[in-house]
């Protein structure tokens, strides 16, 4: 399937590729064990608990590193193989330019579907280790699990919850208070409860030590009842769905990302565009990597010194335009000012587009800007 130039082509990248990689990795390790030692020593962490730590956030700096780790070795590769004259010899047999970087494309492809796979869960798994796992390790609990002062609206039902205290991981609340409306948001009824917990397995709230009151179209009380237990059955509302009020898209996965936007389907679009963008971006993102391929190869077939290290510099450049625009339009989507598929997959496309015109350009022997 491959030739022979095929073959040295892609011996030749992977090795500075992997070294760019791994040495990446290594910085980043070393950098954050520096950040982290006191806390470790503080904590009389075990080598386990430290080495969880690290293995957790690995796929999310991967994902976020190949695209860097694959320019450089572009960069290195085909810069070296143009001051020796090898690219010239090997189109000077025949070969055409998009032929010469075929293998590279399909490297290309294979690092996107891996970083997809990744970014799918255990990249964004890592991105929320890196923010929270450690303080969790060393406070023996879930940063999420317990809730304090949480306020919850369901649109869909008319229902405001008020919640002192919910503790997720057991389901249990804590000083609950729950508004019932009607559809033009008059209040029907309030019940309040000292402690709640949730039956999952029949799908209804218990109600423990509180009262519920009732209320006319003018506001006014018509009737009381204390308890010392109630249930109540037929709300759509779980503790998932009440603690989702807290949590912030880029540190969930898609699973919980499409759970998240089934579940809050009611909430306003506003509300809504952090998580939409984010589900958006799972996928965009991994094709940066591909993209660099396209961007980064016309630029650095040169035939003269002068145009090799035009090249690099224009590669860095639009490397560097890529990321940046990528993190504004991210913004955008997020506070609701374009759709979230515009603002997570708009970079990605415009700069494929432009490496398919710098490819094209090469291939037919035309002079790109600014590169000699």
């Amino acid at each position: 399937m491959f030739r022979i130039f095929d073959r040295y082509l892609i011996k030749n990248f992977l090795v500075p590729f992997f070294y760019s990689l791994f040495g990446m990795l290594a910085i980043w390790l070393v950098y954050d064990l520096g950040e982290h030692a006191n806390d470790f020593q503080e904590a009389h962490l075990a080598f386990e608990s430290i080495a969880q730590f690290y293995l957790v956030q690995i796929p999310f700096i991967i994902v976020n590193q190949l695209p860097l780790s694959v320019l450089l070795g572009l960069l290195y590769v085909l810069t070296r193989m143009s001051r020796r004259n090898e690219i010239v010899s090997m189109l000077g047999a025949g070969v055409s330019v998009s032929r010469l970087l075929l293998p590279l494309i399909l490297i290309g492809l294979l690092l996107t579907g891996t970083s997809t796979v990744l970014n799918y869960e255990l990249g964004p798994k890592g991105q929320w280790a890196s923010a929270f796992m450690l303080e969790e390790i060393i406070k023996g609990k879930s940063k999420s699990a317990r809730l304090d002062a949480l306020v919850f609206p369901n649109r869909r039902d008319f229902r405001i919850w008020f919640i002192q205290l919910l503790d997720a991981k057991n389901e249990q609340l804590s000083n609950v208070q729950v508004i019932q409306q009607n559809g033009s948001g008059v209040i029907q009824s309030k019940i309040y409860g000292q402690n709640v917990t949730y039956d999952g397995s029949r799908k209804l709230w218990i109600f423990s030590n509180g009262k519920i009151a009732y209320f006319d179209p003018q506001g006014n009380v018509t009737s009381e009842e204390f308890f010392a237990r109630k249930e109540m059955s037929g709300w759509s509302e779980t503790p998932w769905r009440l603690s989702s009020a807290t949590l912030k898209g880029k540190y969930m996965t898609v699973p919980q990302l499409e759970h998240y936007l089934k579940e809050n389907a009611d909430f306003p679009e506003a509300n809504l565009a952090e998580f939409k963008t984010q589900m958006w971006y799972r996928f965009a993102l991994p094709w940066n990597v591909l993209v660099v391929v396209f961007v980064a190869s016309p630029l650095c077939i040169a035939f003269s010194r002068r145009g090799a290290l035009g090249g690099i510099a224009g590669g860095l450049f639009l490397f560097i335009g890529l990321f940046s625009s990528s993190n504004v339009f991210l913004a955008l989507g997020q506070g609701s000012r374009i759709s979230p598929p515009i603002a997570a997959w708009t970079p990605t496309a415009v700069f494929l587009l432009l490496g398919f015109l710098l490819l094209y350009r090469r291939a037919t022997n035309r002079p790109i800007p600014f590169t000699g």
